[in-house]
């Protein structure tokens, strides 16, 4: 994946899972979060600014929370993990299949899925 892509995939899953959980945030808050200005930050996000992997390395830093979901990892050797691979295999086919169809991207289609999956996710996690 290269560097702006991969940047553009953070700044997404920092405003899904902000979304998911009830907050919103918009690109003036990352960018005052992360000490750049709103212009800079859009640079980065649109192409005008290299994306270079400091700058990568400072939006994790800054949003690690945000990025993580809060899902824990399969440990190796877990009997879910066979079920789990089957599952990722199938959103994969599914999404090369619908970017085939749509002609659109297939990383576009991975992320509206992870959206998807994390808001479905909330809904089962909810207590009420």
């Amino acid at each position: 994946m290269k560097l702006i892509e991969e940047y553009n995939h953070l700044v997404k899953s920092v405003k899904t899972n902000a979304k998911a959980s009830g907050n919103k945030i918009n690109n003036e808050d990352i960018a005052k979060r992360l000490g750049l200005t709103r212009t800079y930050f859009s640079g980065l996000l649109g192409g005008s600014v290299a994306v270079k992997e400091k700058h990568i390395e400072d939006f994790k830093a800054h949003f690690s929370k945000e990025l993580s979901t809060g899902i824990k990892p399969a440990t190796a050797g877990d009997p879910l993990n066979r079920e789990r691979a089957m599952i990722k295999a199938l959103l994969h086919r599914f999404a090369k299949l619908e970017a085939k169809v749509t002609d659109r991207p297939i990383q576009e289609i991975l992320d509206e899925l992870e959206e998807d999956i994390i808001l479905h996710l909330n809904d089962l996690n909810k207590t009420n």
